[in-house]
C-alpha cells in the first residue's frame, strides 16, 4: 500500500510514537491524517485533524474500529498497524501484566490479519523494544527513536510486510524465537493453515 495520497487515522497522536506517526505520514505524502487523542486539543501537528478517542476505554476503541474497518473494506482495503512490543514474545517479571496484554494484542493482530485479508486490508504488527519517550523515561538501556520507528513502520506497510521489527532489540528477540510468524501462520505466505 502506498502512503502518498492516503488518508490515515492514528491513535495516541498527541505525544510519543503516535505524534511521530502523524508527522511521518505527512512526510510520506498522506493527504489527510486524523489524529486521535483523549484530549484532541493536545494534538499539535500542523494539518492533523484532531479526533476524540480514548484507547483505554473499550467502548471508544470499539466505536472507532466499527467506524474505520468498513471504510477500508468499501475502498478495496488499506492498512492497519498495531503497535506491539518485544514483550509480545517474551516477558520479564516487572512487566508481566504489560507482556500479557501485548501477547494478547499480537494474537488479535494475527487474527485480524487473516480476517481482513479477504477485503484487501493489510494488517502489520510493529514490534519494538523501548522507545525514547515519556513512557520509558525511567528505563535504562537502548531506546529507539520514535520518529525512526514510525518511518520503519510506514516503509513496512509500503513493502507489504506482516511484521515490522523496528529496532535491534526486536530483531534479536524475534531471532531467538523458534520459527517466527511464517511458521505460525503459513497461510499468509502461500501455505496451509496449521489450525
Amino acid at each position: 500500500m502506498k502512503i502518498d495520497g492516503s488518508v490515515a487515522f492514528v491513535t495516541g497522536a498527541n505525544r510519543g510514537l503516535g505524534e511521530q506517526f502523524v508527522k511521518a505520514l505527512f512526510e510520506a505524502g498522506a493527504a489527510k491524517v486524523y489524529a486521535g487523542a483523549r484530549d484532541p486539543a493536545k494534538v499539535t501537528v500542523p494539518g492533523a485533524v484532531p479526533v476524540a478517542v480514548d484507547i483505554t476505554d473499550h467502548e471508544s476503541v470499539r466505536a472507532a474500529s466499527r467506524a474505520f474497518a468498513p471504510v477500508l473494506g468499501r475502498n478495496g482495503g488499506g492498512a492497519l498497524v498495531n503497535v506491539l512490543s518485544v514483550l509480545s514474545w517474551v516477558s520479564i517479571p516487572v512487566s508481566a501484566g504489560y507482556a500479557a496484554a501485548k501477547s494478547a494484542e499480537w494474537s488479535v493482530t494475527n487474527a485480524l490479519r487473516v480476517a481482513l485479508a479477504e477485503q484487501g486490508t493489510q494488517v502489520t504488527a510493529l514490534h519494538v523494544g523501548y522507545l525514547a519517550t515519556e513512557m520509558a523515561a525511567m528505563v535504562s538501556g537502548p531506546k529507539a527513536d520514535p520518529g525512526d520507528v514510525a518511518r520503519a513502520a510506514l516503509a513496512g506497510v509500503e513493502a507489504g510486510l506482516h511484521e515490522v521489527l523496528a529496532d535491534e532489540v526486536s530483531k534479536q528477540v524475534q531471532a531467538a524465537l523458534p520459527g517466527g510468524p511464517g511458521e505460525l501462520y503459513p497461510q499468509l505466505y502461500g501455505g496451509q493453515s496449521l489450525v
